[in-house]
């Protein structure tokens, strides 16, 4: 492929936008999200919302393998956690699933921009990326594998 030097700062341009836009993304969704996660523990800390697990059964429940204390507590495995995001031992669950879905949001923008571009090769490699931190967030690659909450 021969690309003449107009070419090459086009090329340069429209990287050097998309970085930044991507990174504009990621700034903006990390602050939302750590905000987010301040709020929610303080209203844990404070009381305002009610433990699904009591404090006092905590200490007798931290040194439990996993499994052992799922079963104790009484808790979900999973994307279990959502049907209590209202408690306030799993309302922080919001602003760190919102921290770790950032990265999809922002390779969305990336997808947009490579599509407005015609750029398919970027495009298909950024839609590949976002099929696997789908796939991977929502469990089913561990279900793949065999694995167990």
């Amino acid at each position: 492929m021969d690309l003449n030097n107009q070419d090459h700062h086009d090329l340069r341009q429209a990287d050097r936008e998309a970085s930044e836009e991507y990174a504009r993304c990621m700034a903006i969704g990390t602050a939302i999200a750590l905000a987010l996660i301040v709020v929610e523990l303080v209203a844990y800390v404070s009381g305002a919302l009610t433990p699904f697990v009591p404090l006092r059964d905590l200490p007798g429940l931290w040194g439990m393998p996993m499994r052992q204390y799922l079963a104790a507590a009484g808790v979900p495995a999973g994307w279990g956690w959502i049907a209590l995001a209202g408690r306030g031992d799993y309302v922080n669950f919001i602003g760190i699933a919102l921290l770790a879905s950032i990265t999809i949001a922002c390779y969305l923008v990336a997808l947009r921009r490579y599509l407005a571009r015609r750029d398919r090769i970027y495009a298909a490699l950024t839609a590949a990326q976002l099929i696997v931190l789908v796939a991977a967030a929502s469990g089913l690659l561990n279900s793949f594998a065999g694995g167990n909450p």
